[in-house]
């Protein structure tokens, strides 16, 4: 096997292990053990880090950039439409997040 067959196959293997421990971090969010989700997410980071791989959109938005906690609208965090733009604010941290939207 060649050198980058096995680096594919790598970062192949990490976005399925990012998938799962996304789904496993919005499972245990939406139960309210926000520590086990964060501590998933910290996961998600670090695997994403290692193997260059960039996060999907709708993982990036459900990402705490502060505290690396998954969020969820309405449990902890707020979610606001002002002048084109979606804004989310983390109540772990208090930290906003803006998007734009169309």
């Amino acid at each position: 096997m060649k050198r980058s067959d096995k680096k594919k196959l790598a970062r192949r293997i990490a976005k399925e292990r990012i998938r799962i421990l996304f789904s496993l971090a919005e499972s245990y969010a939406k139960r309210g053990d926000l520590d086990i989700s964060s501590r998933y997410v910290e996961l998600i980071l670090k695997i994403a880090r290692k193997y260059n791989i960039r996060l999907p959109r709708e993982m990036k938005y459900r990402i705490c950039k502060k505290c690396n906690c998954f969020i969820i609208p309405g449990k902890n965090a707020t979610v606001r439409l002002k002048k084109g733009k979606v804004v989310i604010k983390c109540l772990e941290c208090d930290r906003y997040k803006r998007y734009p939207y169309k």
